[in-house]
């Protein structure tokens, strides 16, 4: 099996996310097991957090917000599901729009911001986003199963950056993942085993990838983002950049927690235990060889 985690600007709209797709139908003609972790629309959570700050301060201007949300969606729908799925694809995403709504008004009715609230909110990017991507896969006419993440990845109450109960996660995650040909789960977000919503700090969509692969034993663990794998130094700052072709897990650890910001930090530490290696690679460039990252033995 193999995990697959698309973020960033692989899906920030219609266009890039069909590039996704083109990469998930050419994993599947290997014949094995692969399993998708979406992240929010790009820029989508950070939307959230204003949208959620806004409504406890009593400001009406998170109606504005809330609307440039659901229409980022609305175009993707519009775009990526073909003309027969559309109305009962849009009608599951205005339930959720419908459950945000709430959600915010209760902020803006007491004016304050829990921690807990906050999660609730911020989980809409990745709620949406993985619904509309496993949608979009099935309009091409690929088989695909839907999960909630936070049916499947059980954490304690610290709200914010929540810590994952590993031992139950991951027999959710084998009883409801393994052996299936495509499944698609949104990252960062999870569940209290009451059913409370929780994220797992930013950029926890890594994080998601990484839990899910050491749990189903997969092969390799694909991070696709939009740059060509762990570079010498950011390309976006510095043109001469190298790409570091392969780096062991604890060197990829160090770069990440030194500001590195093409993988999450925690991203290392499940794929380690299994000695799972992880691929760092470009989804504008699929061909590319990207960054290997594993223990460095042969």
């Amino acid at each position: 099996m193999k995990v697959l985690k698309f973020g960033g600007t692989s899906v920030a709209h219609a266009s890039n996310i069909n590039k996704v797709i083109e990469i998930i139908i050419d994993t599947l003609k290997d014949n094995e097991g692969v399993v998708i972790v979406v992240s929010a629309l790009s820029g989508i959570t950070d939307d959230l957090i204003t949208l959620a700050n806004l409504a406890s301060k009593k400001d009406i201007k998170y109606e504005i917000i809330f609307k440039a949300i659901c229409g980022r969606h609305n175009q993707v729908i519009k775009e990526l599901i073909d003309l027969k799925n559309k109305k009962k694809v849009s009608q599951e995403i205005n339930k959720k729009y419908n459950e945000l709504e709430e959600i915010v008004k209760n902020i803006f009715s007491v004016q304050e911001l829990s921690l807990s609230a906050l999660d609730a909110v911020m989980s809409y990017g990745e709620q949406l986003s993985s619904f509309i991507i496993n949608e979009a896969i099935k309009s091409r006419g690929i088989s695909s199963q839907f999960m909630d993440t936070r049916t499947i990845i059980k954490t304690d109450d610290n709200f914010g950056e929540a810590n994952v109960d590993i031992e139950n996660s991951y027999k959710l995650i084998s009883k409801n993942l393994k052996n299936k040909a495509l499944s698609v789960v949104g990252g960062f977000i999870a569940s209290t085993k009451d059913g409370i919503t929780t994220t797992l700090g930013r950029g926890g969509s890594d994080y998601t990838a990484s839990l899910i692969g050491a749990a189903l034993d997969v092969n390799v663990v694909e991070i696709w983002t939009d740059v060509d794998g762990i570079m010498t130094e950011d390309p976006k700052k510095m043109k001469n950049a190298l790409l570091i072709s392969e780096i062991t897990y604890e060197k990829a650890e160090e770069m990440a927690y030194n500001g590195a910001k093409v993988i999450h930090p925690k991203t290392i530490r499940p794929a380690v235990l299994k000695n799972i290696p992880i691929y760092v690679k470009n989804t504008f460039n699929p061909s590319g060889s990207g960054t290997k990252i594993s223990n460095g033995k042969k």
